[in-house]
């Protein structure tokens, strides 16, 4: 039940999240201010106050770690770029140190790999994830073949490198998998719903109901959370991973791979 909850988050395209934020938080703060007047109890407003302070500072806190789970991801992503174009340009300069046929085949299916590999697979894009394991499989079969004509220290070099490529891979379609639990999105749009609510009883208690000044907070939290969930979507939004690392690969390959 809770992961269908938060798996609705995922459905709710991205230039809509602060709108739709912005709705659910002004409906749970005038269902505080509501509550209040049928409701509010004999305390202070200066104790209410204090159980607001510490809900906010929570959310704050909430807000401050899934924004760093989310950015920790997103570099992740980043840095595997540039590891794993870095690792097939050294592959495939490896490669060109074997003699024909095997080092030029292998040139031509490390080039293949790159273009496969030229933007962050999806977990979703099975075809291309099975083409990318495919060639992976050739690769290695022609270095098996190709490691047995060269001597003990080239043999080496040549399969260190060329295991770089596959491992490197297989962790790049990992950390594009990896997103921010959905149950953790939805703990956090929860938590920022109850703190509307408690700020609309706070300030009937006070007597004054700020939508106004209200409003902007509201805006500035659905931004956060949008800000976050577009670091954690790596196929939508602004901010994507850049490939231009695994471009310039492919651009200079170009001419060995065909």
């Amino acid at each position: 039940m809770i992961s269908d909850l938060a798996g609705l988050i995922d459905l709710v395209p991205l230039p809509a999240i602060p709108a739709v934020l912005l709705a659910l938080f002004f409906i749970a703060a005038e269902l505080g201010f509501r509550y209040h007047r049928r409701f509010g109890g004999e305390g202070g407003a200066e104790d209410e106050s204090q159980v607001l302070s510490t809900a906010l500072l929570v959310l704050a806190l909430l807000l401050g770690f899934t924004f760093s789970m989310a950015l920790s991801r997103y570099d992740e992503r980043r840095q595997l770029v540039v590891q794993e174009a870095n690792d097939i340009g050294t592959a495939w300069l490896r490669a060109g140190l074997v003699a024909a046929p095997h080092g030029p085949a292998l040139q031509t299916a490390l080039a293949d790999y790159a273009r496969v590999r030229v933007t962050s697979p999806l977990p979703h894009e099975t075809e291309k994830l099975a083409r990318a394991a495919a060639l992976r499989n050739r690769v290695w079969a022609i270095t098996a073949t190709a490691q047995a004509t060269l001597d003990g220290p080239r043999a080496t070099n040549l399969v260190s490198a060329v295991n770089a490529v596959l491992d490197t891979g297989t962790q790049r379609e990992k950390a594009v998998a990896a997103r921010v639990p959905g149950e953790v999105m939805l703990l956090l749009v929860i938590f920022a719903c109850v703190a509307c609510f408690l700020l609309g009883y706070v300030l009937d208690a006070h007597g004054h109901q700020h939508r106004f000044a209200s409003g902007i907070l509201f805006l500035l939290m659905g931004l956060t959370i949008m800000l976050i969930l577009d670091l954690d979507r790596p196929a939508d939004g602004a901010i994507l991973v850049d490939q231009s690392a695994m471009e310039a690969l492919v651009a200079s390959l170009a001419p060995a791979g065909g």
